[in-house]
Formats: structure tokens, sequence, C-alpha cells
């Protein structure tokens, strides 16, 4: 076995090898509460139900609070954190059984973070704790380290990455500042090590390189060069063997982390431009039967499925169609005529593999979530919110429909994320809203209303054995959004759906018959 394809260390860097142990062979209340921090990061807030503080006659203390007849469609949320004075990027959020506490990261514009941690029992009883760096330039990603860690051995962490180039790293529990890492110009995306937490691997769009840093050893083991652009999204592989990273540049490269060397550089062909490679913007990785598939999005429409150990190129799927009677742009050097389609692939996922490990999700600035089956290659469900008929109200036990309103309609989808068991995906979107699509028949089977403003992230726990979600959301409207679904009433309704809508072909064709 080469040195080059595999990270084994020597005995003086035990930490390092439990981080990249080598896997195998070579191979009901409705009512929003408001959290706004306080000069010193932290507030505690306790929320009447029967006195929501949306009301107050002073508008000097309510900078950072919604007013309540902004959106024309009601803000479905059951939180609403407004410590930030600026949009928010980003969010990481992670749940504790034990405790029945939900706890996230938040970052934005303000160039603060914040950790909010909230009693998900009764939801009257929340937090919000400034993370104490003090940041020059946006916040743009956060992560944790929490599902990754054996308590006994590894810390649980946080990292904060900005466009000021510090990567922060605090103490889950307490959070105490740990240390700030220098290096990269600029941070676009973080991401921890699935083996361990201890290893945290993070991209940069201004230098086109990556970082790896070992948090408990506080050194950079690592920076890999050779993009020629921003490195806009990356991630260890499932297995924790490989280090990846997709770039505007158009290339997927995988990285040996022991070495820096790329044991594979993957270029795929632009559909709408042979002499330029399209810039590639999301990934996602632990697909397939044996977890080694990868998928990136790109920026043409098209998303490409590579197998991580061989680098071969499983499937091109193209997400986004041209238009047939879309008129040419002139052969003139006049900017204006040429057309500004929405072709990017912004969201790409992979189905759990005890749900169908042959599925795999795109999403667009087109607003399309699409259904594919890599057996074939085959898109076998287009999801569309301009073409859902009807949606689930926010009370999904109901199961009543209503029709879409106009803020419904439109949007593109920033961030998608599957049920782990059930064949379920959420999608956010451009327009403040988020929908919960049946994958087996692309129906919409609900949606949840927020503000007006981008959703630029979001994160779901899944929690109860799969029969709750919370979704957690990074806004432009300088909120954190807690949103609370019954996903067992979902799937009912979705039932009822179906049944409603075979009932109503049964009566057409009767009718066609008499």
């Amino acid at each position: 076995m080469d040195n080059d394809d595999n990270f084994n260390s020597e005995n003086e860097q035990q930490d390092i090898d439990n981080e990249f142990a080598m896997q195998g062979d070579d191979d009901d209340d409705n009512a929003p509460a408001f959290i706004q921090a306080d000069d010193d990061g932290v507030v505690e807030v306790q929320v009447d139900e029967d006195d929501v503080p949306m009301d107050d006659d002073n508008d000097d203390d309510n900078d950072n609070v919604v007013d309540s007849a902004a959106p024309a469609a009601p803000d479905a949320s059951k939180l609403r954190l407004a410590a930030h004075s600026g949009p928010v990027f980003c969010v990481a959020s992670h749940y504790s059984p034990d405790t029945h506490t939900l706890s996230i990261v938040s970052g934005g514009g303000d160039d603060k973070a914040f950790l909010h941690c909230i009693n998900a029992s009764n939801e009257t009883t929340s937090s919000s704790h400034f993370l104490e760096h003090a940041h020059t330039d946006s916040v743009s990603s956060v992560a944790m380290n929490v599902d990754y860690v054996d308590e006994n051995k590894i810390p649980r962490m946080i990292a904060v990455g900005a466009y000021d180039g510090a990567v922060c790293v605090y103490d889950y529990d307490s959070q105490t500042h740990l240390h700030t890492y220098e290096g990269p110009t600029d941070v676009e995306w973080l991401a921890f090590h699935p083996k361990g937490g201890s290893v945290l691997l993070v991209g940069s769009a201004a230098d086109y390189t990556v970082w790896m840093f070992h948090l408990m050893l506080k050194q950079c083991l690592q920076v890999f060069v050779g993009h020629t652009a921003a490195v806009t999204c990356g991630c260890f592989s499932s297995d924790g063997k490989w280090a990846l990273s997709a770039s505007s540049d158009g290339s997927l490269r995988v990285w040996a982390p022991r070495t820096g060397n790329a044991k594979h550089v993957i270029r795929f062909n632009n559909v709408t431009n042979d002499e330029e490679a399209a810039g590639l913007t999301c990934m996602s990785v632990n697909g397939g039967a044996d977890g080694q598939l990868v998928i990136v999005g790109a920026e043409d429409g098209q998303a490409h499925v590579c197998h991580v150990k061989t680098g071969k190129v499983v499937a091109s799927l193209r997400h986004y169609q041209v238009p047939t009677n879309m008129p040419m742009s002139s052969n003139d050097d006049d900017d204006d005529d040429e057309v500004d389609l929405p072709m990017s692939v912004e969201a790409v996922s992979f189905c759990p593999s005890v749900v169908n490990p042959n599925w795999v999700a795109t999403g667009g600035c087109d607003g399309v979530l699409k259904i594919w089956d890599l057996t074939n290659g085959q898109c076998r469900q287009i999801c569309n919110i301009a073409d859902a008929a009807a949606v689930v109200t926010n009370d999904a036990a109901a199961a009543t429909q209503q029709p879409l309103s106009p803020m419904n309609t439109t949007g593109g989808i920033t961030r998608l994320q599957w049920h782990p068991t059930l064949p379920l995906v959420f999608t956010s979107c451009t327009n403040g809203s988020i929908y919960i699509w049946d994958a087996r028949n692309g129906r919409l089977v609900h949606t949840m209303a927020g503000s007006d403003d981008v959703i630029n992230d979001m994160n779901i726990c899944f929690v109860d054995e799969g029969r709750k979600a919370i979704v957690s959301t990074a806004c432009d409207d300088n909120l954190v959004r807690v949103h609370d679904v019954d996903v067992m009433a979902v799937m009912e309704a979705s039932v009822e759906m179906r049944v409603h809508e075979v009932d109503v072909m049964a009566a057409k064709k009767a009718n066609v018959a008499l």
C-alpha cells in the first residue's frame, strides 16, 4: 500500500492516527420567541405564551425584532433568534436527547458568531452567547464536531471561519475560546473529520488553497495546493481516508492527507462553453452502496457523480435544460442582449442507503428539485414549486390543502437535506420558505413560510427516531429561525393526498364513461 494513498501516522502521532484510522482494507405554541443578545453577548429570555414580545411600543429597543405585520403569509417558525445585526450566512445545529437542548451556531455579515441554546422540551428558555473573537469581516462558515467525538478522548468543539481568514475554535460546553488558526486568506467553508472530530478541513476562495489543522495539537498538518480558482466546497470522504475539494476552476480533487498530493484531479465538460470549465458550487459524499460516491453541482446546470477511490465519473446529470424557445444572444459585444439563465446547481445530496442507495437529489437556481436514479442516470421525479397544485398547511395533521400564494411560487433552492430513514427531502429557498417533498412521487407535502428574504443556510436535527424534525435556518433578514415539523403527520398527509388524487382520477374516468 502506497504512503501517498493513505494517511498512516507514526507512533508519536497517535492522536492523528486515530483520526485517519483505516476502515477495512485498501481499498403547540405557534407564537415565536425572539432572542436578542445584550452588550455582554448573553441573554436569557422567558417567553410567556400569552405575551410574545412582538408588540413593544418602544421602537428604539426593537431594532433586531421582526415587525409582526410584515409578511403576507404567516411566519411558521417556532423561534426567531435576533442576536445578529446583519444578514445571517451560516448555521450548524445539534440536539441533545439527554438534556432536550437544541444548540445552534450561527455566523453572519455583522462579523459575529453566536451559540444559541434552546430548551426544546418547552421552547420557553433560550440563550444566545457571543463567541468572543473580534472578526474584521463576515463570518462565512460554522461547524461542530459533537456528532463525531468520543468525549473521553476529544473535547466537543465549535469552529468558526470568516472572510478575514481567521479560524477560531471554541469549547462547545463552556464557549471558551481555545485557539485561532491563521493561514488561509479567507474562509469559504469548514468540515470536521468524521472519525474523531479533532481534524478540521478549511477551504479558501481567495488563495485557492485547502488547509488541514489538528485541533488537539494546534498544528497545521497540510496545505493542499493545486486549484486555480476559488475553492467553493469540500469535506472528508465518509471513511475519513481522503480530503475532497471542488473549485470554480471546474475541478474536483481527491487529496492524500499524509502527502498533500492529489490522488485524482477530475474535470468535467461544460455543456455551455467548450473552452471554459464550469465552476463547481456544492458537494455531497457517502453515496452508493459502498459510501464511496461523491456528487458535485456545477454552474452550467449539471451535476456529476464520481467514485472517490477510482476517480471514475459514474454519471453526469443534466439538471437544467435551456428552453428550446430561448432567443440566442447576439454576436456583437452588447452584453444587454445576453440572457441570464438560472442554470447553476446549488444543492446536492445522496439519499440515505436505508431508503434507496441509488437515489440522489439536485436543487438549482431555477427552484426545481430533481430526484435521480443512478442505476440508469435518469430523472425519476421533477419537483417544481411553480407547478405544484396545492400544499399542506402548517398544521400537517389536518391534511388540508390551500392554493399556492404568489410568495411561494418563486425562489431558487439554496440547501437540501434528506430525512435519514424516510423518502422525504427538505429544501430551503431564496423566497424564505422551506418545502418538504415526497421523493417517491415528487409531491409537495408540506410548506413552512418564513420571511420574504433569502434563506442562506439550513441545518436539520431529526429527533425521536426521526418522528420530529427541528429545522434551523440562516436568513437575510438578520434572523435565525427554528421550525418544528411533525414528520409522521407529514407522511400521513402525503398518503391522504395520494388517496384523494386516486379518488379524483377515478371520478373523472367514471364521468368520461358516462
